[in-house]
């Protein structure tokens, strides 16, 4: 068994820089969207992070994905890195998604009211936060809302 730990430990952190508060996964991601690190072990293809979780804090539960504390989706440092439920992964998102029309994350046009409006989810289900004539009043109530409902929302909790 200490080989095999040896053997992982070589290949996972001989391929981290570890110069700053994250440790980026410095070799090839081997994946198409270039964004988590990737390497083969034992014949197979693993993700980097989820290795290094498993090395510093041990066996992910069963149903759980490694969250991103940081947002940096190649930092393999584990004090950055969480066992989350696919819904808590969710909560942390550090930005709108790719189809926003605001560019601000919970916040979209109503086109029939003519005013910008707020929602924050949870559990699949999408809630109101209520309508508003600028973006950044619909921010503020997408912010507020977020706090209220989600658990797990990083970096809401860290500006408040």
């Amino acid at each position: 068994m200490n080989d095999t730990r040896t053997v992982i430990d070589s290949k996972l952190w001989s391929r981290v820089t570890a110069s700053g508060d994250c440790w980026i996964w410095a070799a090839e991601t081997k994946n198409s969207d270039s964004t988590y690190g990737k390497f083969s072990l034992n014949g197979r293809m693993v993700l980097a992070h989820r290795v290094a979780y498993e090395c510093a804090v041990g066996p992910i539960p069963a149903g759980f994905v490694i969250d991103h504390i940081c947002h940096m989706l190649r930092c393999v440092n584990p004090e950055h890195l969480q066992a989350v439920t696919v819904q808590a992964n969710g909560e942390n998102r550090s930005g709108p998604t790719a189809i926003s029309t605001s560019g601000v994350r919970g916040v979209s046009w109503n086109k029939r009211l003519q005013q910008w409006q707020a929602y924050a989810a949870r559990n699949g289900k999408r809630s109101h936060g209520g309508y508003y004539d600028s973006i950044p009043e619909a921010e503020a109530a997408a912010i507020a809302l977020r706090m209220r409902i989600q658990t797990n929302n990083i970096l809401d909790r860290v500006a408040a």
